[in-house]
């Protein structure tokens, strides 16, 4: 990491958790307040967290955007559904930096309905609740299951499946991992489809990632990763993105709001037009070990489909892939770009910082 100014970070954060019917769920809350005090000493970081009184206007915030949530999600009170949702304000600022903006405000979490696949949403930035949108709702959700994902069909990505991006780009450009990364010697050479473009959007208003300046102060904006096809940008502490769990963590390099750009190809046309392939509903989770050349997902629903007729389907399955074979079975990228509702947690060394993310359809032939 770069020698980076000394400073102090203010924090705040409430966190909600609510769990249950609509009409009276559970409700636990934490809370935190406090302050870093970082200051460099050539590149030896010292760093000091002071706990701070909680601010309790924050608190009542807290709860009337909980009483919001449950009001706008209460058309569904008549159903037999089963809620699961967390809310956060979040809240930082670094003293003498002039326009410094970090803060967020939202909620995001599931229904379960029996009966019914998982309805998945969360805030934009207007506070109005989204919910994740694809084929998947209209297939049955008795169907029959099938076995080993076979590495002959091609996959179709749902816009909610971006956490591929992230472990197989994101985290093997950060700054501290560069020098182990497979996709060091690449640097302006093509490494996927050429209509495939990654961001990295602090700038985006309203998002869990979004940010003038960064937990050291330092500003920020976006960052190409890849251009076109071609590997272009990395996320070096040079450009800031210096990011923190909590007031008592040391900053990290890492992303922000992790964005891939839509591209001119109607997803449709690939469900009904391929002979074999599976649908990806959205990714659960996804893990990268710095250094290595594979990563893995956990997907969410994944389906078989044959030339548009779904016929089979798995609640999860767990993916593996190399970085390179990866990017490079993009065969085509959908024009339907949109941001996933659902707040994201990136975690490197035992921190977690939210970040949201936004992905078109994407197809992959030849993955394996």
């Amino acid at each position: 990491m770069d020698v980076i100014n000394d400073h102090e970070m203010f924090e705040t954060q409430v966190m909600l958790h609510l769990q249950g019917n609509l009409t009276d769920p559970s409700c636990l809350v934490s809370a935190r307040a406090g302050r870093a005090r970082l200051r460099s000493r050539g590149r030896e970081i010292h760093h000091e967290a002071f706990s701070q009184a909680f601010p309790p206007q924050m608190l009542e915030t807290a709860m009337h955007m909980r009483d919001d949530a449950l009001a706008k999600l209460s058309r569904f009170a008549d159903l037999p559904a089963t809620l699961t949702m967390q809310g956060m304000i979040r809240e930082r600022s670094v003293p003498h930096v002039a326009r410094y903006r970090q803060a967020f405000a939202g909620f995001w979490g599931s229904l379960k309905i029996e009966g019914h696949w998982d309805s998945i949403f969360g805030t934009n930035p207007d506070g109005e609740p989204v919910f994740r949108r694809g084929p998947w709702e209209a297939w049955p959700v008795d169907l029959p299951e099938f076995g080993e994902v076979n590495p002959r069909y091609p996959i179709i990505l749902s816009p909610y499946c971006a956490t591929l991006f992230h472990e197989s780009v994101g985290h093997a450009l950060e700054d501290d991992y560069l020098q182990g990364s497979p996709l060091k010697f690449y640097r302006g050479e093509k490494v996927s489809n050429t209509k495939l473009t990654i961001q990295d959007r602090p700038d985006l208003p309203g998002y869990a990632g979004s940010m003038t300046h960064d937990d050291v102060g330092w500003p920020l904006t976006d960052t190409t990763l890849i251009h076109q096809g071609f590997l272009v940008g990395d996320l070096s502490s040079k450009r800031g993105a210096h990011r923190r769990d909590s007031y008592r963590d040391a900053p990290l390099v890492r992303a922000t709001n992790f964005m891939i750009r839509g591209g001119d190809e109607n997803p449709a046309t690939w469900l009904s037009s391929l002979e074999r392939c599976y649908y990806v509903s959205w990714i659960q989770s996804g893990n990268w070990r710095p250094g290595g050349e594979r990563f893995k997902v956990l997907t969410g629903p994944i389906f078989e489909v044959h030339r548009g007729k779904v016929v089979a389907k798995r609640s999860w399955v767990s993916l593996r892939f190399s970085i390179g074979g990866f990017l490079g079975s993009i065969a085509a990228v959908g024009r339907d770009m949109t941001m996933d509702p659902v707040v994201h947690w990136c975690v490197k060394k035992n921190q977690r910082v939210p970040m949201s993310m936004g992905s078109p359809s994407l197809l992959l032939e030849d993955w394996s």
